[in-house]
């Protein structure tokens, strides 16, 4: 087959729906995902139509005999109508695994390699991107005859022709295409767009624009994966490593990310304040990319005589593959997405930026687009700037402040690091899909979507104001981080410690936070961490500034924590050698927390039962978190003790562990109820993993189970989560 070069148009078309992000045309196929077509994409020189060649695919009918079985299991296809770009990664083979993930099987394939076989497989197919012609015409005719359900799925309003203007989209002036061209382009993909049952979008603005053509739209957003999660953090901790030794520059990026010769006009929104901001802050740079054979730039810098004498202060860096974009965005220091408002496409454009920046530790200023204003918290997770003085004022706060940059980037990786996960998007393909099945899973799919939508956004993790007393990593990638929480422990601390070396895991994060100790108990804990340096891959003391409370230091150490999965431990209690690997292993996906059977002792070993409490089936001693999971257990009290594993993205779905001193005792009761509230599941394994020491001075016997106080741990826990109706509300001593 001839394979014509890409036409000018048609590299607009790719841009216009490309995410705004630097990157090279050919992806390397994903070591995880099978289906990645490997041939080059053909791109006819003209746009196609119905009346285009079909390619040369095979839809014959076959005979009766020949037409494939169906599965028990809901088939999802989808279909790439571009398959060399990196948003076929976004739509496709990240939504193919999220439809995985909600127990459905799925693959995806090429447009113009779509077969009858293909079709008789799914149930589902869902085109992304994809213009009519007459294979298209066909694929539908043959889905139809099949009863298959199909949605076509867009991540920019490119069906609506009208919309083909020169002054909404500039890219049509700067690759030096012609409206004519776009129009047609849109007209064949919104003809796909009206063949399809239903439609798919990445935002709500995009979403409303499709409600006009079709009734039932799904919004599934970018989302980032398990790789991009690693990259970016990983990123991350090599350059607060760089910060640690004083060996990094004092320069101050300002990355401003595009991979396409598209946004002369988006950057016009900005440019003025960045020259100033470069001719006032000396040790400023902005990063910009420029294609790596040609060396030719995204942005065309002439249309902008602002930075005619400021390109010493101007860094170059080539495009990359979309699994490098993590280590590009780790080196700004704050990063810009400037877009125009009140601009159709604008409007609707994804927050894939905001997002994979704040993955990488990068603080952003972006304008104010409908996404964008649903998503960042002004101020707080990052600024929203329209006019050039709030360009210039967010610009200039975040070279200035370095503790604003990296508290709001830090919020904003807490913000994002739940919606966008792969976990919130196979719940959110498991509702689209399963909508399709009939009227009653429509209707209960209904119900769910509409009852989440409801949902408040939870508040952000509270991470209180803490100091770093010992710090090592060796880089390497662990599974597993225990979080020990200690408070005036030195008589039990060495033992927790001890527990946690002995694990059975060999790579293992530590994270220890003391919340200001007054019994000498960190001089301990940093005398251990010196001498077993070389048993972690991190190993890290933390101290709050003012005592905290047990809420605000588990915050610091799951805020601290750069892996999946977090291990609580309070400093009186140990874990055993196989606690954390079981543990993890019962972590399996869209698993919110594990918590095992704890075994009680005291000072003369374990704690037997009362003969009245031992039943058939239970043996003599006492134990907690016994019972199997189930969240209306919760109604009537906790059933989970603090040491459990959590996983980091549930931990930001609920908003962190509450802090406040004058309700502490139940941060881990009322996290379990969020996560209830969420729908996220937990996991009992019923397996003795941990012991907990009861004794005298114990937080809960000093504090918790005190008459005055407990009444206002009840009364705050029951404001939080009216549905609880506590059997036990009187104190009770732990002896």
């Amino acid at each position: 087959m001839l394979y014509h070069p890409t036409p000018v148009w048609r590299r607009l078309l790719r841009a216009l729906r490309t995410p705004f992000i630097p990157y090279v045309p050919t992806l390397p196929e994903p070591p995880i995902l099978r289906d990645i077509p490997t041939h080059p994409t053909f791109f006819p020189s003209e746009p196609t139509s119905a009346d285009a060649e079909t390619p040369s695919v095979d839809l014959t009918l076959p005979s009766n005999e020949d037409i494939p079985s169906r599965s028990a299991t809901t088939r999802v296809l989808f279909v790439a109508g571009e398959a060399n770009i990196p948003g076929v990664i976004y739509r496709c083979y990240r939504n193919a695994e999220a439809a995985r993930h909600a127990g459905f099987e799925a693959r995806v394939q090429d447009c113009a390699n779509v077969s009858y076989d293909d079709i008789c497989w799914a149930d589902v197919m869902i085109l992304w991107r994809v213009e009519y012609s007459g294979h298209v015409s066909t694929m539908l005719d043959l889905a139809q005859q099949q009863n298959v359900k199909t949605i076509f799925d867009a991540d920019d309003i490119v069906f609506v022709p009208h919309y083909a203007r020169i002054d909404l989209i500039d890219g049509i002036r700067s690759i030096g295409t012609t409206e004519e061209r776009i129009e047609h382009f849109f007209t064949d993909v919104r003809r796909t767009l009206m063949r399809c049952d239903q439609g798919s979008a990445t935002t709500r603005e995009l979403a409303h624009a499709m409600h006009k053509l079709r009734p039932v739209v799904h919004i599934l957003p970018n989302t980032y994966d398990k790789n991009t999660l690693r990259r970016s953090r990983l990123n991350r901790r090599l350059q607060e490593g760089l910060h640690l030794s004083a060996a990094g520059d004092t320069l101050i990026r300002i990355g401003y990310a595009t991979g396409t010769r598209t946004h002369q006009r988006d950057f016009a929104v900005a440019a003025p304040s960045i020259a100033y901001v470069l001719s006032q802050r000396p040790n400023v740079r902005l990063v910009l990319f420029r294609e790596k054979d040609s060396q030719s730039p995204m942005l065309l810098l002439e249309e902008f005589p602002e930075f005619q004498n400021l390109s010493s202060q101007i860094e170059w860096r080539e495009t990359v593959p979309l699994p490098d974009i993590p280590d590009e965005f780790g080196r700004f220091d704050i990063s810009i997405a400037p877009l125009e408002i009140g601009n159709v496409f604008c409007e609707a454009k994804s927050e894939i930026k905001f997002l994979e920046a704040s993955l990488s530790g990068s603080a952003s200023v972006v304008s104010p687009t409908g996404p964008f204003k649903q998503l960042v918290r002004h101020g707080i997770t990052g600024f929203l700037a329209e006019t050039p003085a709030d360009w210039t004022t967010a610009l200039l706060a975040l070279v200035d402040n370095p503790e604003l940059r990296q508290r709001m980037a830090r919020d904003a990786y807490h913000d994002v690091l739940w919606p966008f996960s792969p976990e919130a998007q196979a719940r959110r393909m498991k509702l689209a899909i399963s909508s399709l099945q009939g009227d009653e899973e429509a209707a209960e799919a209904g119900e769910l979507l509409l009852s989440r939508k409801h949902l408040q956004p939870r508040a952000l993790p509270v991470i209180p104001e803490h100091e770093t007393l010992f710090h090592h990593d060796v880089f390497g990638e662990a599974d597993v981080t225990v979080v020990i929480t200690s408070y005036n422990y030195n008589n039990y601390i060495l033992d927790a410690l001890d527990s946690v070396s002995a694990q059975t895991l060999s790579q293992l994060d530590l994270i220890v936070v003391d919340d200001g100790s007054t019994d000498g108990s960190v001089d301990l804990i940093r005398l251990w961490m010196e001498r077993n340096v070389t048993r972690f891959n991190r190993l890290i003391l933390k101290r709050s500034l003012r005592n905290a409370g047990l809420g605000g230091a588990r915050n610091i150490g799951m805020d601290t924590a750069e892996t999946d999965c977090v291990m609580q431990l309070d400093a009186d209690n140990l874990l055993r050698p196989d606690a954390c690997e079981t543990l993890h292993a019962a972590m399996a996906f869209g698993i919110a927390y594990a918590y095992p059977i704890i075994q009680c002792f005291n000072e003369n070993g374990p704690l037997l039962l009362s003969p009245q409490d031992v039943s058939p089936g239970r043996g003599p001693f006492a134990v907690l978190g016994d019972l199997p999971f189930n969240p209306l257990s919760l109604v009537s009290g906790n059933r989970v003790d603090a040491m459990a594993m959590i996983a980091k993205w549930a931990w930001t779905a609920a908003g962190g562990y509450y802090v406040s001193r004058e309700a502490m005792g139940w941060e881990d009761f009322d996290l379990w109820c969020t996560l209830a509230e969420l729908g996220l599941p937990g996991r009992q394994v019923p397996a003795i993993l941990a012991d907990y020491r009861q004794h005298t001075h114990s937080m809960t016997n000093l504090s918790t189970e005190q008459a005055a106080h407990k009444a206002r741990v009840v009364n705050y826990v029951k404001s939080r989560h009216p549905w609880i109706n506590l059997t036990a509300e009187a104190p009770e001593q732990r002896l």
